[in-house]
């Protein structure tokens, strides 16, 4: 047991620095108030089923975008709520009748609530430029400037924001959530600094609407719920290999409130999973692999403890990795400056691959809950 948990450590720790360097390679873009702004035109397209206790941080937030009104459309695609979203989102814009907004219905056409909408909002799209993002999400005042100042200089026909959960109370729950978002951060921005892009986030994401169609949007995958980013990220990468990136700017980190249960957690973290099975990149694939084995070999090097003589061995390596975890948390957050919750990073760091192992089978054969609705695998 041993020596085959020396040598998946060994192994992650390669994939460790591997991000590392990517993650320093990928330069960060410098903060900008420049007054001449760019001329790229966005249509940001934000899906929202009963969220009426998200929109008035969402709203805010889009209000006091530093970016010329008549530059950028807001999209919103009603998922047959059943509160009171669309009244808060009507009376909020008629304080601010500058901002260009439509509310659409969604036009369900597959498994995929989110993958449908997004689809719908894009047939009705006016700018170049589609952007999207979630409807319990907070969006820097910079967002737009910096994510077109990218786009002018680089010329891509994808670009990938950061996205982190965030957390106004620290306790077990809200620790989990937030160092495993800094650590995904940190994954995804080092895959792409070592261009082997195999994460994204849908609600930091952006793609022109003609590569959207070239692509042929989410055709192949609408049978699986979820995957409205990393499916069509990895369509665009065989299509553009090279015009696809990763925005590294504090001002376009778009942040997200934590899950309040654990019920919430696990449910959202089964629907990131579910879409695993659908992956395309043999890399992608890899990478999972190698993540759920060394979980598993951790839960199993535990349980064996009570039954081996080399125990104190067993115990130096479990320790090895989870020091890895907070060196790779601690050199992302370098970047991000978030606050970490270190006071609960052992106990998570124990408690994480049984978590891991769980949501993974649930992933496999069992269900999830999203907005109210169960879907399968």
């Amino acid at each position: 047991m041993s020596v085959f948990l020396l040598f998946l450590i060994v192994s992650y720790a390669v994939l460790l620095v591997w991000l590392l360097y990517g993650f320093y390679k990928c330069k960060e873009i410098p903060i900008t108030t420049n007054p001449h702004l760019p001329t790229i035109k966005f249509t940001i397209i934000i899906p929202f089923r009963n969220e009426a206790d998200n929109l008035s941080s969402l709203l805010l937030s889009l209000s006091k975008i530093h970016y010329p009104p008549g530059h950028f459309e807001i999209l919103f695609v009603n998922d047959t709520s059943e509160d009171a979203s669309e009244e808060l989102i009507q009376t909020f814009f008629k304080i601010h009748p500058l901002i260009d907004f439509q509310i659409l219905e969604n036009k369900r056409t597959s498994v995929s609530p989110k993958k449908d909408a997004i689809t719908t909002a894009i047939s009705t799209a006016k700018h170049e430029w589609i952007l999207t993002t979630d409807a319990d999400c907070i969006m820097p005042s910079f967002w737009l400037q910096t994510l077109a100042i990218f786009i002018q200089k680089n010329n891509p026909k994808m670009v990938v924001g950061p996205v982190l959960l965030t957390s106004n109370k620290v306790h077990l729950l809200s620790a989990y959530q937030v160092l495993e978002s800094i650590s995904l951060a940190g994954v995804t921005i080092g895959s792409f600094g070592m261009n082997h892009p195999i994460m994204c986030n849908g609600a930091n994401l952006a793609y022109q609407k003609d590569a959207f169609y070239q692509v042929k949007g989410f055709d192949g995958n609408n049978h699986i719920a979820s995957g409205d980013d990393i499916f069509l990220m990895e369509k665009m990468k065989r299509k553009y290999p090279d015009a696809i990136g990763y925005i590294k700017s504090r001002e376009a980190i778009v942040t997200t409130k934590t899950e309040t249960t654990w019920a919430a957690a696990i449910n959202q973290r089964v629907r990131w999973a579910a879409k695993s099975v659908g992956y395309k990149s043999g890399f992608s694939k890899f990478v999972g692999i190698l993540i759920l084995g060394i979980n598993l070999a951790l839960v199993i090097a535990f349980f064996s403890l009570f039954f081996i003589e080399n125990w104190g061995l067993i115990i130096c390596l479990m320790l090895l990795k989870f020091l890895m975890d907070k060196l790779f948390i601690f050199e992302i957050n370098k970047f991000f400056l978030r606050e970490i919750p270190w006071t609960y990073f052992w106990i998570m760091a124990f408690l994480y691959p049984f978590l891991t192992l769980f949501i993974s089978w649930k992933a496999l054969f069992g269900t999830y809950i999203w907005k109210g609705r169960t879907f399968k695998k």
